[in-house]
């Protein structure tokens, strides 16, 4: 795809080839990218990865994030394809932006038995066309048992955007969605949208982690240290083998993605 087709649809595009992609057992990656700063005098852009997560239970399936809908067609098709024909039971938007959470109605509107979980307040909103008993409130600690033991827990997000963030976890495959956490840019090549850091031979460090920092809510009055010993402490009560954030990328070697916290060390507010 060149820039004056990425112009057209905004920079937001499915990246095709790639998805659905196993990442462990029973998850699969269906994802695209958000190009920024779009800028015809620049050889190369700076790109977001827009990803959603589909678990798939023996008995029942669910999808983390509804996806973007500028990226439908080739996400809904995707989807279609990871799914194998069984229908999507549930979905977890991590948050209600446009990247986490726009696609829902058009989700529910093809998947009319759809059940949305989480933190589910203020989605009627945005979402006029789903009826209130689509929704499901959940907190973190609670679990839907998909089967086969894919038990899916939401979590408590300790790296949040918005008041109502959530992450989750599956413990079969024991992979863990930190929505806006873990984040980073990345420049657009044919070789970069849509692998994993071990494909790319890429351990992001702590200043490519830095930029994404920036969007965690009141990062400035946070407590960085303890909120990054709970989170220390949340690695090792689920021992995760899989880092699936929303944006950078899937992240299979766990240790690599430990620079982000030292990226949030660094904007720790000082001693007073």
């Amino acid at each position: 795809m060149d820039l004056d087709d990425l112009l057209d649809v905004y920079g937001t595009y499915f990246v095709p080839g790639r998805f659905p992609r196993p990442i462990a057992e029973g998850v699969q990656w269906i994802g695209g990218c958000s190009a920024l700063f779009l800028d015809r005098s620049k050889p190369d852009l700076a790109h977001s990865a827009l990803n959603a997560y589909l678990v798939l239970g023996e008995e029942k399936t669910l999808l983390v994030d509804a996806g973007h809908p500028a990226l439908w067609p080739g996400f809904s098709a995707a989807l279609d394809t990871a799914l194998g024909g069984r229908p999507l039971d549930y979905v977890m938007p991590t948050h209600p932006e446009i990247p986490h959470a726009g696609a829902l109605t058009l989700l529910h509107r093809t998947f009319p038995g759809l059940t949305v979980v989480g933190d589910t307040r203020d989605y009627f909103l945005y979402h006029p066309g789903v009826p209130d008993s689509a929704y499901r409130p959940m907190a973190p600690g609670e679990r839907l048992d998909l089967g086969g033991g894919h038990e899916f827990e939401i979590v408590e997000a300790l790296f949040k955007d918005l008041p109502n963030t959530v992450w989750g976890f599956d413990h079969r495959s024991r992979t863990l969605f930190p929505a806006d956490g873990f984040a980073y840019f990345h420049w657009h090549r044919q070789d970069a949208c849509g692998l994993t850091t071990e494909d790319l031979g890429f351990a992001p460090g702590a200043d490519t982690y830095a930029p994404m920092t920036e969007i965690v809510s009141g990062l400035e009055l946070l407590d960085i240290e303890d909120t990054v010993q709970r989170f220390l402490r949340l690695i090792d009560h689920t021992d995760p083998t899989v880092i699936a954030p929303a944006h950078g990328t899937v992240v299979t070697d766990v240790p690599k993605s430990f620079a982000y916290l030292e990226a949030l060390r660094a904007k720790a507010r000082p001693a007073p």
